[in-house]
């Protein structure tokens, strides 16, 4: 990888982790990477009385809408909302589903899911949904996934590639490539979800509280068919 061939501000913490700031349709083509874990924008401008929901992948998504995302389907990929992009994504029988221990009543997605070309069935990890706001650094992203959940995805990909993670966000993916000792590329369109990323996978990598060897087997793998 070139940074002559990136639009905006790379960053390089330590040996396996660059960081990118700028847009991913405009990167992509530069980096070498083997496998693919993110949580694309979707719905962000949704408006809960508008009945729209059945157009969530397309007309709420405006402005937003990521790249082709075709591309993935040639790299082991886990792709959270990939339900929202079936037209972009190849078929797959595996999915991965968040279990988020909602009671009935809840008003929110008692679940999410994962498109992955990784698994042949679904497969379950149960995590209540707001663990993430006891993470030991905080809540950063009002979509961010908790970091178990992402190094859960993690076990389905080999152990020794870079992961890249084209739609950033505050860096959860890669604190969660970090913990299970896998190299991490993350793109951020935001300069302040950037800088913010950048702090919490520097916090992660000062504090040395993963084991590179070890963490991968420790996250649980249930399988729901």
């Amino acid at each position: 990888m070139s940074d002559e061939l990136i639009a905006g501000k790379v960053v390089r913490i330590g040996e396996g982790v660059t960081l990118i700031l700028g847009d991913c349709k405009d990167i992509v083509p530069s980096l070498s990477f083997d496998a693919v874990v993110t949580d694309p924008p979707y719905g962000v401008n949704h408006n809960p009385g508008s009945g729209r929901m059945s157009k969530i992948g397309k007309a709420i998504m405006g402005d937003l809408t990521p790249p082709e995302l075709r591309w993935m389907g040639a790299y082991p990929a886990v792709v959270w909302g990939g339900n929202n992009f079936c037209d972009q994504l190849p078929r797959s029988t595996g999915w991965l589903v968040w279990d988020k221990t909602h009671a009935k009543t809840c008003e929110h997605s008692q679940a999410e899911l994962a498109w992955t070309n990784t698994v042949r069935t679904v497969r379950l990890h149960r995590e209540a949904y707001h663990g993430f706001m006891r993470q030991r650094d905080g809540w950063f992203h009002t979509h961010q996934k908790p970091v178990n959940l992402m190094a859960w995805a993690m076990t389905w990909l080999p152990q020794d590639v870079t992961v890249l993670d084209p739609y950033m966000g505050s860096g959860t993916t890669g604190l969660a490539a970090i913990r299970t000792g896998r190299r991490f590329i993350g793109i951020e369109l935001d300069p302040e979800h950037f800088e913010t990323a950048e702090q919490r996978i520097r916090r992660e990598l000062e504090a040395g509280t993963f084991d590179f060897a070890a963490q991968p087997d420790s996250v649980s793998q249930q399988p729901l068919l």
